[in-house]
């Protein structure tokens, strides 16, 4: 479609989020219930939910969360698109050399050294079936896969930010 064409539409989502175990689901729901009242087909909203609950879930198990400050108690989630895609980012506080943020990135380039998302599901569903990986190992195998997401992921001092891009069919 000719960007003259292009019907005029863009949505926007972004707050921060306090690392709460609920609001990863409280904001999957609320995520879904916001695309479903956005787009007809059911089928892009699921997506964008999934992949911010798994996005969020990460942050949650890989951030580094100080009790003592509150602004270091937050992530943030930002939700933005138009009509033929999303983007979904996540940012949250880490310890730059742990073996955490490694692995992030270690999984993104595993996931892109495989032909095809699926390919990469299915050897991962392989290795955890095998003991050969944790079953807490797959999320952002599935974002790229069940999402259609491209993944990245960047490290900015004690911040990584992960987001993927979905496309939305409507």
């Amino acid at each position: 479609m000719s960007e003259e064409n292009r019907p005029l539409f863009g949505f926007t989502i972004d707050l921060p989020v306090r690392n709460e175990w609920k609001n990863v689901d409280l904001l999957r729901t609320s995520v879904q219930n916001c695309f479903a009242a956005l787009f007809r087909a059911i089928d892009g909203s699921h997506a964008v939910s999934m992949v911010t609950g798994e996005l969020l879930e990460n942050a949650m198990k890989y951030g580094v969360w100080r009790e003592a400050d509150d602004c270091d108690r937050t992530m943030r989630l930002s939700i933005r698109g138009d009509a033929d895609r999303a983007i979904v980012r996540v940012e949250s506080p880490v310890e730059p050399e742990s073996e955490d943020v490694k692995r992030l990135f270690d999984t993104l380039e595993w996931i892109r050294g495989h032909a095809t998302a699926e390919e990469a599901y299915r050897a991962k569903l392989l290795m955890i079936a095998n003991g050969e990986a944790a079953s807490g190992q797959l999320g952002l195998v599935r974002v790229a896969y069940e999402g259609s997401g491209i993944l990245d992921a960047k490290l900015e001092g004690h911040t990584v930010t992960v987001t993927a891009q979905i496309p939305l069919k409507d």
